[in-house]
């Protein structure tokens, strides 16, 4: 390997808890080489890589599924998304405001962006 990238012992652990979500234990110590630090930088840039893939897919997942979920609600007699989602939200005992709501669409399994977002929006 050629231009080693230079990263300390904090650095790979901080990435490799964004990678696995947990600390390493001991692992980066000071008997390894360089290129094993580089080896391991790059191992955890992938893992990074496919977790972010596959957290695109599941969200992508929950919101079809959320969806359906709406609209078997409407055919149930909701009449409409705002009602809907209101019996949803009634329905597991939370309230229409933007911490409840939140917490409701984090529930479903939904982005981040769209949790803030319509957490605003159907809050009273």
């Amino acid at each position: 390997m050629t231009n080693l990238i230079h990263i300390s012992e904090t650095d790979l652990s901080d990435f490799y808890k964004d990678a696995y979500g947990i600390r390493p234990r001991g692992v980066y110590k000071e008997y390894w080489t360089p290129e094993d630090l580089e080896a391991e930088y790059h191992h955890l840039s992938e893992v990074c890589k496919d977790n972010q893939i596959m957290e695109e897919a599941r969200e992508a997942q929950a919101l079809i599924d959320f969806n359906k979920l709406v609209e078997d609600t409407i055919a149930l007699g909701a009449g409409d998304v705002d009602t809907a989602i209101r019996w949803l939200v009634q329905g597991e005992g939370l309230e229409m405001n933007s911490y409840d709501l939140e917490y409701f669409f984090w529930g479903h399994g939904l982005s981040y962006e769209l949790q803030r977002e319509w957490g605003k929006k159907y809050s009273n």
